[in-house]
């Protein structure tokens, strides 16, 4: 067949095609584009221009025809859109027709992200940092566009849960991702998009940005969730709520409505930050997204109300599935008033600190932190207790703050304190937010008479700056001057001992404890100070 007759044959062909299309001659003059190729660069797809694209196929192909012999030559292409607020990619097949007098080839190309919805684009540098955004993308978040080029995405994300959660497939992937990811306004608002992304990566395979674009999509499960959940939430002690994936309410109690002061026109269809301020808004958010993604329930054992820090709650927050189970299509929000129980055990806890220093967590019968007292160790283990601190506490085990080698000693404390219901005294070293250890003074108390359930107590004193007062030379000096003894040699009368026995604990770094012992009883002076260096009182309590 001649060429043109080859190009009559498939320009009807490709002009049916929903994919880009060229017909092109062996050098790689443009015969044929079809309507979507020629569509994209009136929208302002320059580099969708039909002689731009066959020049860059010709040179790929010509690269691939010394390293292959395949019949079809395949290569991706990068296109940038009109308003510059990203890069999109195309994988393009040409296979190459023998005619008469020469060659045809026919290439066919597919935009990977083919969805509507690029008006809201972006890309992102692999440092983080925003490289392009569209002015729709902007707008609706509540910026401009010199706001956001430049500065890192992370900075954008509602939580750091779903950042790493979507970066870590771009990085991780190749292919196209779609998903779910909530953005924080300007105004602090959150904004749930439904994205579609791509690792753009150079010819070594190595990723040079990730592109794509963000799209608003309806909720249809609003009036399923009312249905299926206004009588049941009306009739649940304390207060009740549930809200939608969408984060905007569709059923409270009159409890809830009381708690907050608003009426019902005020917070149904709507969500909490549209009417509470943000700075409070934002920890019920993040609770329910973070159910929302780990797709299991949220327990707080104990928080104060935002409106009035004196009442508080034990809230639960339990996912509610589609029908099929698959996707969390909302949540049930629970709060029983626990403000008398709190205020029961604050006492409590007030009497167990000896000292304004002791610091004391709660845990329960499984080591799960439930609450802490206002002090904080130094170099902090939690960091600065900030508002509302609880409603983000995270209730990992007090185990996983350990040094390793501590574990067995403070498992074996943990079962004897439950199993027993008795003190426990013991030292162990706890990881604090520079990375290195606190050695802490730690004090195991039971008690399951406030909530009825066994918890732990946990009075912690950080004794760091001790542990040079309890070298052997500084016990053995102690010992001396308790038994009035001016030299190694009169200690070791004292003790009936020889003196090349104190020279060896003294290198050793090892006083016998029945040295200490027995210089306590014939003395009077304290175990304590004589091991420590100083008066304890965690004891006392």
């Amino acid at each position: 067949m001649t060429l043109n007759e080859l190009v009559d044959f498939y320009r009807p062909r490709l002009d049916a095609s929903p994919d880009l299309g060229l017909l092109l001659d062996g050098h790689g003059n443009v015969l044929h584009a079809n309507g979507p190729l020629r569509s994209l660069f009136d929208e302002g797809y320059t580099s969708a221009q039909p002689e731009g694209v066959a020049r860059q196929l010709l040179d790929n192909m010509r690269t691939s025809e010394r390293d292959t012999a395949a019949p079809v030559h395949e290569t991706r292409l990068r296109m940038a859109l009109p308003d510059g607020a990203g890069i999109r990619q195309v994988d393009w097949k040409t296979l190459t027709i023998p005619a008469a007098e020469g060659r045809l080839l026919l290439a066919w190309g597919r935009l990977r992200t083919t969805e509507g919805g690029r008006e809201m684009g972006f890309t992102i540098l692999p440092n983080g940092n925003i490289s392009a955004v569209s002015p729709m993308l902007s707008a609706i978040c509540g910026y401009a566009p010199d706001e956001l080029i430049g500065r890192p995405a992370r900075q954008f994300y509602y939580t750091d849960t779903a950042r790493r959660r979507v970066v870590s497939q771009l990085l991780e992937k190749k292919e196209v991702e779609n998903g779910e990811v909530t953005l924080r306004r300007k105004d602090g608002s959150p904004l749930i998009l439904w994205y579609s992304a791509e690792s753009i990566r150079d010819a070594s395979g190595s990723m040079v940005a990730y592109s794509g674009y963000f799209q608003q999509r309806p909720f249809v499960f609003s009036s399923k969730l009312a249905n299926d959940f206004a009588r049941i939430v009306d009739a649940l002690p304390g207060v009740a709520w549930v809200c939608g994936r969408d984060l905007r309410i569709v059923a409270v109690n009159d409890s809830y409505l009381e708690a907050y002061g608003r009426s019902r026109n005020d917070v149904i269809g709507r969500t909490e930050h549209d009417f509470l301020p943000a700075e409070q808004a934002r920890y019920l958010v993040e609770a329910a997204l973070r159910v929302f993604e780990e797709k299991q329930e949220l327990l707080h054992p104990a928080v104060p109300h935002l409106l009035d820090p004196a009442v508080w709650f034990r809230t639960v927050r339990r996912p509610i599935f589609d029908d099929a189970r698959q996707e969390v299509i909302g949540l049930l929000g629970i709060a029983q008033d626990i403000s008398g129980k709190v205020r029961q055990e604050n006492v409590f806890m007030e009497q167990l600190r000896a000292t304004e220093s002791d610091v004391v967590v709660v845990t329960d019968d499984q080591g799960r932190i439930l609450r802490r007292s206002l002090q904080t160790l130094s170099p902090s283990i939690f960091g600065k207790r900030e508002p509302f601190e609880a409603y983000t506490l995270d209730m990992r085990p007090v185990l996983d703050l350990l040094d390793v080698d501590d574990l067995p000693k403070v498992r074996q404390a943990l079962h004897a304190a439950l199993r027993e219901h008795r003190e426990q005294h013991i030292e162990c070293r706890i990881r604090n937010l520079t990375g290195s250890y606190t050695t802490v003074l730690a004090r195991l108390v039971f008690n399951d008479t406030i909530y009825g359930e066994p918890r732990m107590y946990v009075v912690a004193r950080d004794i760091g700056g001790e542990m040079e007062l309890r070298q052997a030379s500084m016990v053995i000096e102690r010992l001396k001057e308790a038994a009035r003894a001016k030299t190694d040699r009169e200690l070791a009368r004292f003790l009936n001992v020889s003196a090349a026995s104190i020279s060896n604990a003294r290198k050793n770094d090892r006083v016998p404890p029945d040295w200490i012992i027995d210089t306590g009883l014939r003395t009077g002076r304290s175990i304590d100070w004589l091991v420590r260096g100083i008066l304890s009182d965690i004891h006392s309590a």
